[in-house]
């Protein structure tokens, strides 16, 4: 089943797509396709598509 959710990572000055990627592994998530949806002071908050083993 394919899940659609949100997540915040920490915002950092210098962003890179491998970043964001290699946060969500560490949140065991594995994207099938993300985005930024939100961007507050601190963090970054975005929309994750995966797969749900």
């Amino acid at each position: 089943m394919i899940l659609t959710d949100q997540f915040e990572i920490n915002k950092i000055e210098n962003l890179t797509s491998s970043y964001i990627e290699d946060e969500l592994v560490k949140l065991n998530v594995v994207p099938l396709r993300w985005a930024i949806v939100e961007v507050t002071t601190e963090k970054y908050i975005l929309s994750v598509s995966y797969e749900q083993n």
